[in-house]
């Protein structure tokens, strides 16, 4: 090969580089642009003095976190007390919509992945505000008044300020356990209880297993954009995008609510089988035994609705 062909062929893969460089910048730029741009997706929570629906500890313990995202599709029935002025943000998921780059949610999956740009979006505005931890909360859920502890405020507390933790969950579908129930725990998914931290959460010390849910957890702030990524990550399949699918999986040190608090109406299985996966992921995966009493009468009582 000649000297001029050696230093064409170097020009060509210069260009070729600069290329895809700037292929992946506009992609991030598209996305900041797309929410800087984008008008009234936000606005204030409502709140009231009284509301019987979200329950009084549950609301203690969202306080003592910096901010509360609630995502809706066109505006939200999700309702905090008058502590939150200034600390819960509604996103109108409808708007968002409008204004997300169809790179990011075309393709199979759409919904999901509408979804999972609205979780970006809410990351990148808590990161953009430096909170500390947010509470992200899909409007559509429900709660289990009956799984709620008296301690659960003190035991979030501990949890918080040890942080050794990425996100806690406060709703959580053991997805692997539907494709086969027999087999025994994964090491990857067996969650262990701290009781010097608390009775009520145990850890998943170990990145990867298949546990699903969005609709109701806390993240730290360290941990917002390499979330964030995951989810816009273009050299992905889209269902590895999807928030719950696979970016949640990539973290260690992420905790679970025992039993699971939040549940959701809209999904692919029943609320009674969403409970009965709970228990049976906590009769396999969750140890050291005993359990708190708490935990473990879920594990006989999934049918029992009438105090979600």
């Amino acid at each position: 090969m000649t000297l001029g062909q050696c230093t064409a062929l170097f020009i060509i893969s210069l260009l070729l580089v600069m290329s895809l460089v700037n292929v992946r910048k506009p992609s991030s730029r598209a996305f900041r642009n797309a929410i800087s741009e984008c008008e009234k997706f936000t606005q204030p929570l409502e709140l009231e003095a009284n509301r019987k629906y979200f329950p009084e500890t549950l609301s203690q313990m969202l306080l003592e976190i910096d901010h509360v995202f609630v995502l809706s599709f066109d505006s939200c029935k999700t309702t905090l007390p008058q502590a939150f002025t200034g600390r819960a943000t509604c996103i109108i998921g409808r708007k968002l919509d409008v204004c997300a780059p169809r790179a990011y949610i075309r393709g199979p999956y759409t919904h999901a992945m509408k979804v999972s740009f609205t979780h970006a979006a809410v990351l990148h505005l808590a990161q953009k505000s430096r909170y500390e931890h947010i509470a992200v909360l899909e409007d559509d859920v429900i709660i289990r008044h009956n799984a709620l502890s008296a301690n659960l405020v003190r035991e979030f507390r501990a949890l918080l300020k040890s942080n050794a933790w990425s996100i806690v969950q406060f709703g959580f579908r053991p997805y692997f356990l539907e494709e086969s129930s027999r087999e025994h725990c994964p090491s990857k998914c067996r969650c262990e209880i701290k009781k010097h931290v608390s009775e009520q959460f145990c850890e998943l010390s170990r990145a990867g297993c298949d546990i699903r849910s969005s609709d109701f957890y806390v993240i730290r702030e360290q941990y917002y954009e390499p979330l964030r990524l995951k989810i816009l990550d273009f050299k992905q399949m889209n269902f590895d995008r999807i928030v719950d699918s696979r970016p949640m999986r990539h973290f260690t040190k992420q905790w679970l609510h025992l039993p699971q608090i939040s549940m959701q109406i809209k999904l692919d299985i029943p609320i009674d089988y969403q409970i009965g996966l709970g228990a049976l992921y906590v009769k396999k995966c969750v140890h050291p035994r005993p359990l708190s009493e708490l935990v473990t009468r879920q594990l006989f009582n999934i049918s029992n609705m009438g105090n979600i």
